[in-house]
């Protein structure tokens, strides 16, 4: 297994002409504007969202080739690691997007003199906490109920209380925005009820992260189970799929930090999904 993933290393350098044209060509269609929007300013938000979206896209661009060009040893064992920094990091900027406060705390800790990499960090990001809801939920007869204590009210980006107070509203906009401009190029899009969109959205990133974290880790014990070019391909393309959906409805979410027009969102979405279809 080394000696397959030095050879692979040792290859990286002979293609990096090839990387860099690549690159050139998909910074005209960029993941990380769609997630991150345009934060121009000088503010810490600003910045830290300007971060983030450098990270996806230098992330998603090698994504991209690895879905688009000819399966290669290092696709098959890099191309995890990329699709889940693209899905943590764009969960990252979206969650800071809505809930600015997070995004300030975390880059305000890491830029603490303390800081550590190598420590266990409570309060740092995590899947299970600020993306999905590590408790079980309340149930639709209780999440308005008055006994409920503050404590239990998650705020994770997939909780029932995000689910019917910003996702609901906003992909009905979104929705509506579609039938006004008389687009017809957003079928995958029509298909999905508003009442659907978290749980349908929890389900399939819930399940990418786990295939994802499988090919990080690569825990396979035996080669015939190890990733192979129809399942990674299939993982990236989901990837794609659902971050920018997910980024595109964050657009419409009229409390959101550093959001897009409408035809903005739309324009970019498209040019995203013209890339990796």
């Amino acid at each position: 297994m080394l000696s397959r993933i030095w050879s692979t290393l040792s290859g990286l350098t002979e293609r990096q002409g090839a990387d860099e044209m690549t690159e050139m060509q998909w910074q005209d269609s960029v993941l990380g504007e769609l997630v991150c929007g345009r934060p121009h300013g000088d503010a810490k938000a600003d910045k830290t969202l300007q971060h983030l979206s450098r990270t996806i896209n230098t992330f998603s661009t090698k994504g991209v080739r690895y879905l688009q060009e000819e399966f290669s040893d290092e696709s098959k064992y890099f191309s995890a690691f990329c699709a889940r920094v693209v899905l943590e990091n764009s969960s990252a900027a979206i969650v800071g997007r809505l809930d600015p406060f997070r995004l300030l705390y975390l880059n305000e800790f890491q830029s603490q003199p303390s800081f550590e990499h190598g420590a266990p960090a409570k309060s740092g990001f995590r899947w299970q906490g600020d993306v999905m809801n590590p408790d079980k939920p309340l149930g639709q007869d209780r999440i308005w109920s008055s006994d409920v204590d503050i404590a239990k009210i998650s705020r994770s980006l997939f909780s029932e209380h995000f689910d019917h107070l910003i996702w609901r509203p906003a992909y009905s906009e979104l929705l509506d925005q579609i039938q006004n401009s008389g687009r017809d190029e957003f079928e995958e899009l029509i298909s999905i009820e508003p009442e659907a969109f978290v749980p349908r959205m929890r389900g399939e990133l819930g399940r990418l992260y786990s295939s994802l974290s499988k090919g990080v880790h690569w825990d396979f014990f035996n080669s015939a189970i190890e990733y192979d070019e129809s399942s990674i391909k299939a993982n990236l393309q989901d990837l794609f799929s659902r971050v920018s959906i997910l980024g595109l409805t964050s657009h419409f979410i009229p409390t959101a930090y550093s959001s897009l027009m409408p035809d903005d969102a739309f324009d970019i979405y498209a040019q995203m999904r013209s890339h990796v279809s």
